[in-house]
Order: structure tokens, then sequence, then C-alpha cells
């Protein structure tokens, strides 16, 4: 075989081991991507969304968090689908083998949840549409084998309280100013595109965004306008 081909073959060979290697082990460290091959069959229309889960919606909402609002992020971030995954990338700078070929981020199910976002949720639970301390041992109102991103129930509860928990901090800013419920719906849709930094930027700016502003590759207000879209679509099929 001449070399040039021969050293075409090898660099071949070593880059299907090198994908091969990558999968596998993001596969164990993050193993609902094994849901990638069928994800696609998940996906919901809006009444088909609520038609599915608008018993979560309601359950799970609170004084900041609507049930619109919990169906409009379920949309906008999957379509409805709970075995939602993000993109996988690559990166030939990356520092290490594992970070040649990757998922782009930790985010996983209906609301593409991140793993800090699921860290900071996971200690608390709602009940009585109030965000309360889970709690240990037999009196954890937590699910028994604790909560998981690509479970509908425990995705919805799990946003609704790491929202819940955001707004309130972002708007305690503020101190001596209220807010409408329109206003808290904006602040929460912020907190999940972009994070507490630019929701407490938009709640401090007169719940107005910085014009050019854009989080990642997104238009937070193009994002504002879907998210407001589809609540009110929901309002719609909720009153049904």
């Amino acid at each position: 075989m001449p070399p040039l081909i021969l050293t075409a073959v090898l660099l071949t060979v070593l880059a299907n081991v090198i994908i091969g290697i990558n999968i596998a082990h993001w596969v164990i460290r993050k193993p609902t991507e094994l849901l990638l091959p069928v994800s696609d069959h998940f996906v919901k229309s809006p009444e088909e969304t609520w038609e599915s889960y608008d018993d979560l919606f309601r359950r799970f909402s609170t004084a900041a968090i609507s049930p619109e609002m919990l169906a409009a992020l379920a949309q906008v971030e999957s379509a409805g689908n709970p075995a939602a995954h993000t993109y996988w990338r690559w990166d030939v700078e990356a520092p290490d083998l594992f970070g040649i070929y990757r998922p782009a981020s930790s985010s996983v199910g209906m609301y593409q949840m991140t793993e800090p976002a699921y860290a900071e949720a996971e200690r608390f639970c709602i009940r009585d549409h109030r965000v309360m301390t889970a709690g240990t041992g037999a009196e954890s109102c937590r699910p028994a084998g604790g909560y998981s991103r690509v479970l509908p129930a425990h995705a919805v509860e799990l946003t609704a309280i790491y929202l819940d928990r955001a707004v309130a901090r972002v708007l305690g800013d503020r101190p001596g100013r209220s807010a409408t419920p329109q206003q808290k719906q904006d602040t929460a849709a912020l907190v999940h595109l972009c994070g507490p930094t630019v929701a407490k930027r938009f709640a401090q700016g007169g719940f107005r965004l910085t014009p050019g502003e854009t989080c990642g590759d997104h238009d937070p207000a193009d994002y504002l306008a879907q998210v407001n879209a589809l609540a009110r679509r929901f309002k719609t099929l909720a009153a049904k």
C-alpha cells in the first residue's frame, strides 16, 4: 500500500477511535445521551404538550411561575420532549482527549436544565405551590430515588423550583418596588436563558433589555417574544 494511502487510512482509524472513546466517555458521564436515537419521537405540538403535561404544569406552578409559563418554556426549549438533548461539538484545541468531541453543554430534558441549575434545585420541592426545603430521610419531600431531569414530573418541578427562587432573589434586590406577573414571567424567562446576572440587570433597568444584548447564540428579545406568545397560547388552551 502506498505510504500516502496508508497514512490516510491510519488517520481515519485514529479519528474513529477518538470519536468512539469520546462517545463512550460521555455516555457514561451523561447516560441520557443514549436516548439520542429516539429523541425525535417525543417532539410535541403546543396542543400535545398541554394535553400531556397540563396537570404537572398546574401542580408545580407557584405565585411567580404560572402553569402557562412552565408550558411555554417546555415548548420553546424542547417542543415538549422529555428526552431532548444538546448537540455535540468538535474542539480540536481541547486540553484533554475527552473534550475533542463532546456534548455542547450539560443540559438535559424537557427544559434543557444544566447540572449547576439541577444542583441548586434538587435540595427543594414544591408543596401547595410553594418552594420548601426538601429535608432528609423519612421527612424528605423529594422522590425516594432523587430527581431525574428526563422524567417530566421531575423536570417540571425542578424548573419551577429553580426559577421561583431565582426570581425571588432578583426581585429582592429591588426593595420597595413590586413587579407585575408579566414582569416576573419575563424575569424568569431571562434567568432560564441567560442566567441571574442578566435577569438582574433587566429588572434593575426597569424590565428593559440592554440594546444589542445577547446570551450566547441567542437573542433574548426574540426568546422573550417566543415565550410570551406561547404562554398566551397555553392560556387559551387552559381555558378550554
